[in-house]
């Protein structure tokens, strides 16, 4: 698919949120805006407030436009847009996802939760960040989507999500956890076999098998930040078939990996990890 169709296709998908009711609109738009202020200015908090604690202040998202001209703006900008447009692009996102149950991995305040519930999916949102949890939460009260939004780590893993979605997306978030190994083989357990998994992450240059890691040293709360073969390691430790393993290296300089579940495994190898006996050691 071409680029621009993609883009087409996702901008459709977003404008299922739009209303044409002023009233409608701007009484949304204030709501949020009052209730859920930004902390820092979304244009630079990365100089700024970045440098505190996750979990000690909050910024809006990615820009969500409500219609009539009122749009809230946010650190992620367009960033929802352009990844699933690329994905689709590359045929790593389908461009109907009609009936698939999904699964946003740090929706943080709903913008690709609403790209993917645009496309038809059934989507459950998950996010660790409480202000950001019932932001996205209330927005999409207020606007009319369905999208379920858990508070929760994913690190807290459900045992009763094994095998349940047809689809993960998991957009700007695994180089912000400590221990992405285990992190990928939770959302390796929670897919279906036959589904796939989408990941788009800060990246290392190069193709050596390194890492960069920051760590607290560094604002953003950034750990490890992968080479493409590193990322694509990870995705075959987490039990995913080398052959079905994609990873692209953006324009940015970003990555997206993509890989398909082609059936349950049990982890490759048990030696030092993090959950030690766990069901996430056996076939799932």
């Amino acid at each position: 698919m071409r680029l621009a169709e993609a883009r087409t296709r996702v901008s459709a998908a977003l404008s299922r949120w739009k209303t044409d009711d002023p009233s409608l609109a701007n009484r949304v738009a204030d709501a949020i805006a009052q209730e859920f202020p930004d902390q820092a200015p979304p244009d630079s908090f990365w100089d700024t407030a970045s440098s505190s604690a996750f979990r000690d202040f909050f910024v809006w998202g990615h820009d969500h436009d409500f219609g009539c001209g009122r749009v809230r703006t946010g650190a992620m900008s367009t960033r929802h847009l352009e990844i699933t447009a690329e994905a689709m692009q590359h045929g790593l996102l389908p461009a109907d996802l009609s009936g698939a149950g999904v699964l946003d991995v740090g929706c943080w305040s709903g913008g690709d939760a609403l790209v993917l519930e645009g496309l038809g999916a059934r989507v459950t949102a998950i996010e660790e960040h409480p202000i950001a949890a019932k932001a996205a939460k209330r927005l999409f009260e207020l606007i009319g989507s369905s999208t379920q939004v858990i508070e929760s780590s994913l690190y807290a893993e459900r045992g009763d999500w094994a095998q349940s979605f047809d689809q993960v997306y998991c957009s700007g978030v695994i180089y912000h956890v400590t221990d992405p190994l285990l992190f990928t083989r939770i959302l390796f357990a929670y897919l279906k076999p036959g589904g796939s998994l989408l990941l788009e992450t800060k990246a290392l240059t190069g193709a050596d098998g390194l890492c960069d890691y920051s760590g607290t040293m560094e604002k953003g709360w950034n750990w490890y930040a992968p080479d493409e073969i590193v990322l694509g390691r990870w995705l075959v430790d987490a039990g995913f078939d080398p052959a079905q393993v994609q990873v692209l290296r953006r324009a940015n300089g970003r990555l997206l990996g993509w890989a398909r579940k082609m059936a349950p495994s049990a982890l490759r190898e048990t030696a030092g990890f993090s959950r030690p006996g766990s069901w996430l050691e056996q076939e799932v």
